[in-house]
């Protein structure tokens, strides 16, 4: 684990979710929002790595592409405005000028950035998966302030801002926010990208780039099928995605930056802390029924979903719910990580999803889309705290029908569902339960045979 400074920075299509629900509707599919966001963000990747040697493109979470440039604020800076210009312009033509791209609805972006220290690591699990991760303040507030940006806003820290030059924060407006008190912070600095754009204009030449980069591939070669089998991504790429109906699962450890000392003095400590505590989400996500999607900082993001009915060998196979594994595997993974003297807060939800893999680094990021996927983060982010796992109405619902009694450790709160236990806890009551319910039984039998008698 690597203790460096630098600015974290997100850029989202913050209607994207819109996008591909408007594109079902009218055609039934979503091979054109798919392959304009493997555009956006593949050609925006290639543009910062070529601007700017210090820029990592960490990954794409959704909608959203996670970037980093590392140094002072001085320098990293003019990248990351640089290239938030180019995503900005590049939006705007994918909108007018790609043709293949006219029926979509205008891409409409934000971008949050944030300047701290962090720690990048490498996850390696014991079947040998690797993926990297940054974990720190700067990742996390970034990700705050471009979920609390405008549409077209460009949204930045008060430490970036109190560094930047006056030709540069003229641009930007001060705006007071309770919700970052948690980050420390009681305000930040935000300005409109087209405002920011009129002192530097992106060459022509990076634009068309993007329309050579859209037409490599036919959109007739980009097919959706459905599930038939555990999702694997694996198997997929830009042009071979999946159609589904899931839970995605948010497991986020609580308080965790604040554990890493300023002097590096438990970094080594901390990098193995880091490394058991993924790990223990990881195995708790890929043993009990599940399909690891991404770790996002120290957060595991996680899939569980349906598998529809079908015919195996002349034998109908009914249809495998996921509601029940997906719930108890949240509290398997609150039990996992206790040892570690670790809470997590987890967040779910049910509906439909879309499964692929894009990026300019050889198609490596693992991507689910839809407003499920939103809705859960928001479950997770918003309402669970330690050692709880909070639920949508469907969810909830759907857990119902298949394990009532599961169901019934969930309370409900407004237009949510929460259960504050663990996976020991659960069947240590549901066996007083069981052993309950076996006694009335044969109570009740012992009783009707000697009426009969």
């Amino acid at each position: 684990m690597d203790k460096l400074y630098g600015i974290h920075f997100y850029i989202s299509i913050i209607n994207f979710d819109d996008i591909i629900l408007d594109e079902e509707e009218k055609t039934k599919g979503v091979t054109h929002a798919i392959h304009a966001l493997d555009t956006f963000f593949s050609c925006i990747e290639s543009y910062g790595k070529k601007t700017c040697e210090d820029l990592v493109v960490e990954k794409i979470t959704g909608a959203r592409l996670h970037i980093y440039v590392t140094g002072p604020i001085e320098s990293a800076f003019p990248a990351v405005k640089r290239v938030s210009l180019y995503a900005y312009q590049l939006a705007g033509y994918i909108n007018t000028g790609i043709p293949k791209y006219k029926t979509l609805s205008d891409f409409r972006i934000n971008i949050g950035a944030a300047f701290s220290q962090f720690y990048d690591f490498e996850f390696t699990s014991k079947e040998g998966f690797s993926e990297l991760t940054s974990i720190g303040y700067a990742a996390n507030y970034a990700a705050k302030l471009q979920a609390l940006s405008g549409e077209k806003m460009f949204s930045i820290s008060e430490n970036i801002y109190d560094e930047l030059p006056d030709s540069d924060q003229k641009w930007f407006e001060t705006v007071f926010e309770k919700s970052i008190q948690k980050y420390g912070q009681d305000k930040y600095y935000t300005a409109p990208l087209n405002t920011i754009c009129l002192s530097e204009k992106i060459p022509d030449a990076d634009l068309l780039a993007a329309r050579d980069y859209a037409n490599k591939d036919d959109l007739q070669d980009i097919e959706f099928s459905e599930v038939r089998a555990p999702l694997n991504f694996n198997q997929l790429r830009r042009t071979k995605c999946k159609k589904l109906y899931g839970i995605p699962v948010f497991a986020d450890v609580r308080g965790y930056t604040s554990k890493f000392e300023d002097d590096d003095s438990n970094l080594e400590e901390m990098k193995d802390q880091t490394q058991k505590i993924l790990e223990a989400m990881y195995q708790i996500s890929t043993s009990y029924g599940g399909v690891h999607v991404q770790f996002q900082g120290d957060r595991e993001f996680s899939l569980y979903h349906n598998i529809p009915a079908q015919y195996v060998n002349g034998i109908k196979q009914p249809e495998k719910k996921c509601y029940k594994a997906a719930v108890l595997a949240a509290m398997r993974m609150i039990d996992s990580v206790k040892p570690l003297k670790a809470h997590i807060g987890v967040g779910e939800a049910f509906g439909p999803l879309f499964a692929t893999k894009i990026g300019a680094r050889g198609e490596k990021d693992n991507i689910l889309l839809g407003k499920t996927v939103l809705q859960a983060d928001t479950m997770e982010d918003r309402y669970a705290d330690e050692d709880q796992v909070v639920i949508t109405p469907e969810v909830y619902y759907g857990l119902k029908n298949e394990d009532d009694g599961l169901s019934r450790e969930f309370t409900r709160k407004g237009e949510y569902y929460v259960a504050t236990i663990g996976y020991s806890d659960y069947t240590r009551k549901e066996s007083i339960r069981q052993h309950e319910i076996n006694t009335l039984k044969r109570a009740y039998n012992g009783a009707w045979k000697d009426d009969r008698q």
